[in-house]
C-alpha cells in the first residue's frame, strides 16, 4: 500500500484570498481595480489573479487583436499599401476617433499601419488594414472573432474597431493574457507592443510625424507608475471599460505580463491628485514580484515523499520513493522543499512491488502544489534497489495461492466432504453402541414386494363371467421339468 510520509505545507491554501497565489494580503488588499492577472512568462505560474474569466468591456484592446490578426493574414509586412476612399472609409465621416492623419492617396507599409495600430490606436489604420484584408469591417470583425475563439478564448467577442463601448463586446484578463502571449511570438507584434513611439514618414502627401505610446509605466517622470522594468505595454480606457493596462517587464531574468481591467481614477495618496488605479495596481503587483519571488528548487530527489510495499524482498518490504530530479520554480524567496506538497496521480502507483526493485525505477507520478497551485508534475523513483529473496518468493507464493479463488473452493470442498465423513462415522458409533436404532428403509423394492406378496393372506375374489364359464375345463398343473444336461452322456 502507497502512503505518504513527507508531504508537508507551510503556506496553506487556505490562508489566502482566492485571488492571491504567493502572498498573505499585504499586497491584495491594496488593489483597487475590478480585475487583475499577473503571470510569470518564464514558466506560466499565475502569481495574482482576481475575477479573472468576469467578462468586461475591452477598450483599446480590440486593437491588440486587430493587430495581431493582421499579422497573421498578412505576408510580406514591408510591402506598400495604397490609401484608398474606400479602405479609409471608417474614419472618413467620424471625427471623434484618433487618427494618424492618413490621406487618400499616400502608399504607407503594412508595417507602418500595424505599428499605428498598436502604439497609437489609429482607427485610420486600423480601417486600411480591415479592408485590405477582409474587403469589409464585418469581414474582418469575423477574422478577428476567429483568431481568438483558435486561441480558446471562449470569453472574448469582438463587435467593433475603435473601441467603443458597444453592448456585446468583451474580453478577461485572463483571455488577454492568451492572446497578447500569443501575439509576442510574432516578432512584427513584439516589437510594436515594446515601442515607446511611432514615426511615420515622409510622404508627397504628408510630412513626417511622430505619435508617442499611450503607456505612462514607461514615463520615468510619472513616479506613481513609473517601473524601470516595464518595456512593453499598452494603456486604454472608455466610459464602461474604465481604467485599463496591459503591460510587460523585465528584470534579472524574470518576465511577466500584467493585465489589469476595470481600473477607475482615485486620490490613493491623499495628494489631491486622482491616480489611476490601472497602472498604480500593475506596478504593485510587479515590485512586488521582484522583491520576492525567486527560482528556488522546489523538488528534491533526497526527500522521500511515498513509502509503498514489497513482497519477496531481502532485508525488507519497503520502498522509499523520492523525485527523480531536482526541479527549480518561481516561489517566495523563503521556500524550501520542505514547503511543498506531493499529491500522487491517480493510477500512476501499483497497490505493492514484487522484487527484485532496481534503484531509480519510475514507480509512480506525483503533481507538486505550493500554496495550492500546481507548479510541476514529477517521476518518483525507488531510492534504493531490492533484491529477490528466494524464501521470500517461495512464502510470497504460497501466500498467492492461499488467496487465490480456486484454492479457497478447493479447501472448502474438503472441508464439507470431511464433515460429511465424520458425520456418517458418528452416526455408525451410534448405532453399534445402541444409541440409535437404524430404521427400515421406507422404500419397498421389488423383492421385498415379491415376498410381501407371497406371505399375504389371499384374498377371494369373484370370479368373471369369463373365469366362470371355463369353470368345468379341466386344470392342468404347472409342471416344471428339470434341466438335463446331455453332455455327461458319452455317445
Amino acid at each position: 500500500m502507497l502512503s505518504i510520509v513527507s508531504a508537508i505545507v507551510l503556506i496553506l491554501t487556505l490562508a489566502f484570498p482566492a485571488f492571491s497565489v504567493f502572498d498573505s494580503g499585504e499586497v491584495t488588499k491594496n488593489l483597487r481595480s475590478d480585475a487583475y492577472y499577473l503571470q510569470s512568462l518564464d514558466e506560466e505560474t499565475v502569481l495574482f489573479q482576481k475575477n479573472e474569466n468576469k467578462k468586461l468591456p475591452m477598450a483599446g484592446f480590440v486593437k491588440i487583436i486587430a493587430a495581431a490578426t493582421a499579422i497573421e493574414k498578412w505576408p510580406g509586412l514591408d510591402e506598400k499599401i495604397k490609401i484608398t476612399d474606400k479602405n479609409i472609409s471608417l474614419i472618413k465621416y467620424d471625427y471623434t476617433v484618433k487618427t494618424a492623419g492618413y490621406k487618400v492617396g499616400e502608399s504607407v507599409s503594412k508595417r507602418e499601419l500595424i505599428n499605428c495600430i498598436i502604439v497609437y490606436s489609429a482607427n485610420d489604420a486600423a480601417s486600411i488594414v480591415a479592408y485590405e484584408i477582409s474587403g469589409s469591417f464585418d469581414g474582418f470583425i469575423s477574422e478577428m472573432n476567429a483568431f481568438v475563439k483558435k486561441l480558446g478564448c471562449e470569453s472574448t467577442v469582438v463587435k467593433n474597431l475603435t473601441g467603443f463601448d458597444i453592448d456585446g463586446q468583451y474580453t478577461t484578463v485572463s483571455d488577454m493574457a492568451k492572446i497578447i502571449k500569443y501575439a509576442m511570438t510574432y516578432p512584427a507584434f513584439s516589437e510594436a507592443f515594446s515601442a515607446t513611439e511611432v514615426t511615420l514618414k515622409q510622404t508627397d502627401l504628408n510630412s513626417q510625424r511622430t505619435f508617442s505610446a499611450t503607456n505612462r509605466m514607461r514615463n520615468s517622470t510619472i513616479s506613481d507608475y513609473y517601473l524601470s522594468a516595464v518595456n512593453a505595454g499598452k494603456q486604454t480606457s472608455t466610459e464602461k471599460a474604465g481604467e485599463c493596462a496591459a503591460v510587460i517587464a523585465s528584470q534579472d531574468g524574470y518576465t511577466y505580463l500584467s493585465i489589469v481591467m476595470k481600473g477607475r481614477l482615485e486620490d490613493i495618496d491623499r495628494d489631491g491628485v486622482k491616480e489611476n488605479t490601472a497602472l498604480t495596481d500593475s506596478k504593485r503587483m510587479l515590485s512586488w514580484a521582484y522583491d520576492n519571488i525567486r527560482y528556488r528548487v522546489v523538488v528534491s530527489p533526497s526527500q522521500v515523499v511515498a513509502v509503498i510495499d514489497v513482497t519477496a524482498g531481502k532485508g525488507t518490504d519497503k520502498v522509499k520513493l523520492v523525485p527523480e530530479k531536482e526541479i527549480s520554480s518561481l516561489v517566495p524567496s523563503n521556500a524550501t522543499p520542505a514547503s511543498v506538497l506531493y499529491e500522487i496521480v491517480e493510477g500512476s502507483a501499483p497497490e505493492k512491488l514484487r522484487a527484485p526493485v532496481k534503484k531509480g525505477d519510475v514507480i509512480a507520478k506525483a503533481k507538486v502544489y505550493y500554496a495550492g497551485q500546481v507548479l510541476t508534475e514529477v517521476n518518483l523513483v525507488a531510492e534504493e534497489g531490492v533484491k529477490l529473496s528466494f524464501f521470500g518468493l517461495i512464502a510470497s507464493g504460497i501466500s498467492a495461492v492461499m488467496k487465490s479463488s480456486f484454492f479457497i473452493f478447493v479447501i472448502g470442498v474438503a472441508a464439507l466432504l470431511a464433515l460429511c465423513y465424520f458425520a456418517l462415522l458418528l452416526k455408525k458409533y451410534l448405532i453399534d453402541s445402541g444409541v440409535l436404532t437404524e430404521k427400515a428403509p421406507s422404500k419397498v423394492t421389488a423383492k421385498n414386494a415379491s415376498q410381501q406378496k407371497k406371505s399375504a393372506t389371499p384374498v377371494k375374489k369373484t370370479p368373471s363371467k369369463k373365469q366362470q364359464s371355463g369353470k368345468n375345463k379341466i386344470q392342468l398343473p404347472d409342471i416344471k421339468l428339470p434341466k438335463i444336461d446331455l453332455s455327461k452322456f458319452k455317445k
